[in-house]
């Protein structure tokens, strides 16, 4: 069953991705289909225990038929719906992942598809609240070419001007539960009430960045998000408490009733959800004196919940919880058999109840961690390299949290006194996780970057190992150890040589989706960095972007000048990435962001080099030819702006011009140093105060890029600006509507566009 029900998600995951249904059929059809020679005579059948791999492949089959047939019934409503201007939604909260975003699953009105929002949430809505939204959608432009933008979820709506609940019955129950929750929540807990709200309601957007960074770095974000874990701590205390009162049947019937009361509160998350299914599926199992297979109740829950929602396949928060799962369920007792198997060897004895539960302990990590591991580097692209030791620390100072935190809200909901005990435990051990986590965060190297082709060739290589042990003969204990070995080292060599020829010498220029701000990333013909400008004080997003795209360390930061929105991620570049050098101009004055990133530079003994009109650096091929300021400045200049760094790139014939933030004076004094461009950064994010008509006719740039932020205060860019530019004949790019962008410049010129979403892929 369980092995069904993965080909099943396997083939609603690939619907979701784009994979088109009749050539991947085909080839599962024709794999299946295959000649045997017999003794007497060629046939078409299958081989000996090949009905397994027909069921499989079947099974793969059905669940790429379903998600089609799901995705096809919302893209044909997406096609024809899609108005203009304002419009009003009525959908379900998938994710909250920020303050100011989330995650909407629309139900009522255009595209029944999950949609991103731009929009603060009222504070008792979580995942799986229902919410109108008004506002005005925004298209996304999809990575992959060839697959439309709605299938591939990239549907925007941004600029929302208003949000407000709107639920049926049960969901204003569950509603007004977790706005209860929330406020005992806040009062019973101090330091750790962001903590314990996001334990416990999923709100996550309530803790400190900083925070959630130390998490994700350490592998153990999955503590942060309502999971199976969450779901099965309470409904295990609850087993435990009512066992004692109860046969065991009843007991797990009461785990199952709590935790389908508590996945209610929360609004049917995935996750939560999945562990309610294999309560109830453990709970009918007791019911009826049956043993329980763990992995064959994963199945059926995964089967069962992807039948209802093909897109589930898809989801990251159910792959990691369905991988996690089933680590547990086939790893945890055979390894640790294996363990205490050894112990008795070494020992003569079997091993204590302590040690057996701190060897199940870390078994039970390590199996969860394992399982994940690939689903974590493919959707994350970082990969904890402390992840086991935060892990099995972390989790029992949770788990043991948890049920002290729920004690503390039952007893003030009763009115109880007592309540602060329970709340100061709580307290006490989340305050230790948190501790531990951030000890192990800031060890070098807590995480390490990883792009989809290396997690790819890794997990191939692997793959490629497990099946060499099976199939090469065993001569002397040594032959299929050592094809194991030779075949992964194979597999890992060779990709990166595919890697590099995919690449084919050419250029690649990015810009990012950072908001109000500016950063571009450069990737030169021989796949080193340059990055212009670092974006406003979200540093960590910017590197993630670039770690998405495979940078791996920077060969030349360039900083156009001190303003927040250009320079606010520069420290954190510095942090995270090796950089050869800084490029800026010559200014030591600026405000605390630049500053951060003079003092980070110093600290990392990063040269700083500052740069003046005349001045020109060479990069494989790629040169870049500083045009403006015409002096190195060692002070607060005239305007701020108008000293930005104004630099040509330049690349067999390719010309880009990069304009910081100067001003029409500025560019009037350039005109006649500048010829036509392919592309212009248009200046100071499309403001009237730049880009006049002079500037574009003289320069005429096939692209004109805008990096401007959705609904900004200033009004950018101007539209009068952007008539200019189509009225010169320019493609005008705006990452408020379009997101992210990808130019790639082959040998002889030629310009391919792709839009890449939010960041860049």
């Amino acid at each position: 069953m369980t092995e069904l029900a993965l080909a099943l998600a396997a083939g609603a995951a690939l619907s979701s991705a784009g994979v088109v249904l009749w050539p991947a059929a085909l080839c599962l059809v024709a794999a299946l289909i295959r000649p045997i020679r017999s003794s007497r005579r060629p046939r078409f059948a299958a081989g000996a225990g090949s009905g397994r791999l027909r069921a499989l492949a079947w099974a793969g089959i059905a669940g790429l038929a379903h998600g089609h047939v799901a995705s096809a019934r919302g893209l044909r409503d997406c096609r024809w719906s899609i108005p203009e201007g304002e419009v009003q939604l009525v959908g379900w909260v998938r994710t909250v992942e920020t303050p100011g975003r989330f995650q909407l699953t629309v139900v009522e009105g255009a595209c029944p598809r999950p949609v991103r929002v731009q929009a603060p949430l009222p504070r008792a809505s979580a995942e799986g609240s229902g919410v109108r939204v008004r506002g005005r959608w925004v298209r996304r432009s999809e990575a992959a070419p060839g697959v439309d933008p709605l299938r591939a979820g990239q549907v925007v709506a941004a600029e929302v001007e208003s949000a407000e609940v709107v639920v049926r019955d049960v969901d204003r129950w569950s509603a007004r539960t977790r706005a209860r929750g929330l406020d005992a929540v806040d009062r019973r807990f101090r330091r750790e009430a962001p903590l314990v709200s996001a334990l416990l309601f999923a709100r996550r957007d309530r803790i400190d960045p900083a925070l959630r960074d130390a998490f994700s770095a350490t592998g153990t974000a999955h503590l942060l998000a309502i999971s199976g874990f969450h779901v099965g701590v309470l409904a295990g205390g609850v087993i435990a408490l009512v066992g004692r009162m109860a046969p065991p049947r009843r007991a797990f019937a009461a785990g199952a009733g709590v935790a389908w009361l508590y996945v209610a509160v929360l609004g049917f998350p995935d996750a939560a959800t999945r562990a309610a299914l294999l309560l109830t599926l453990a709970s009918l199992g007791r019911w009826m004196g049956r043993p329980v297979a763990v992995s064959g109740a994963v199945g059926t829950a995964l089967a069962a919940l992807v039948l209802i929602d093909p897109a589930v396949a898809g989801r990251i928060g159910a792959q990691l919880s369905f991988a996690g799962a089933l680590g547990l369920a086939l790893f945890t007792r055979p390894w640790t058999a294996t363990i205490v198997d050894r112990w008795r060897r070494w020992r003569g004895e079997a091993p204590g109840p302590r040690v057996r539960v701190g060897v199940e302990a870390v078994v039970a990590t390590t199996a969860a961690s394992l399982a994940t591991l690939p689903f974590v580097a493919w959707h994350f692209e970082r990969v904890p390299t402390v992840g086991l030791p935060a892990s099995v620390v972390a989790t029992p100072l949770v788990a043991l949290a948890l049920p002290s935190v729920v004690t503390a809200l039952g007893l003030d909901a009763l009115g109880l006194p007592g309540a602060a005990v329970p709340a100061a435990g709580a307290e006490g051990l989340l305050a230790l996780a948190r501790g531990w986590v951030g000890l192990w965060a800031r060890f070098p190297g807590a995480s390490v970057a990883i792009d989809r082709t290396e997690t790819l060739a890794a997990t191939v290589a692997v793959f490629m190992g497990l099946l060499l042990t099976r199939w090469v003969p065993r001569v002397g204990g040594v032959a299929r150890g050592t094809a194991a070995v030779a075949g992964l080292a194979a597999a890992l060599l060779v990709w990166p040589v595919a890697r590099q020829m995919a690449r084919n010498g050419a250029l690649e220029v990015y810009l990012f989706d950072v908001g109000q701000g500016d950063a571009l990333g450069i990737r030169t013909p021989e796949g080193r960095w340059i990055v212009v400008d670092a974006g406003p004080p979200t540093g960590r997003r910017l590197a993630a972007d670039l770690r998405r795209v495979g940078a791996r360390s920077i060969e030349m930061l360039l900083l156009s000048h001190p303003d927040a929105d250009h320079v606010g991620g520069a420290a954190a570049l510095l942090d995270e990435f090796p950089v050869e050098t800084v490029v800026g101009p010559g200014t030591l004055r600026g405000d605390g962001p630049w500053r951060g990133a003079l003092v980070q530079a110093r600290s990392r003994a990063v040269p700083w080099r500052v740069v003046a009109r005349g001045d020109r650096v060479a990069l494989d091929g790629v040169v870049l030819r500083v045009l403006h300021p015409s002096r190195r400045v060692d002070g607060a200049p005239r305007e701020a702006n108008d000293a930005s760094l104004v630099v040509e790139l330049s690349w067999r014939g390719f010309r880009l011009l990069l304009t910081g933030d100067i001003s029409v004076e500025v560019e009037r004094s350039l005109v006649e140093a500048l010829g036509p461009v392919d592309v212009l950064k248009v200046a100071h994010h499309g403001s009237r105060t730049s880009t006049d008509s002079l500037f574009v006719a003289r320069i005429r740039p096939e692209w004109a890029v805008v990096s401007v932020g959705r609904g900004n205060r200033y009004g950018h860019p101007a539209p009068e600006v952007m008539a200019r530019l189509e009225g010169a004949g320019s493609v005008v790019w705006r990452t408020d509507r379009s997101g992210a962008l990808r130019l790639r410049i082959d040998r002889s010129g030629a310009i391919e566009a792709k839009g890449a979403g939010r960041g860049a892929r």
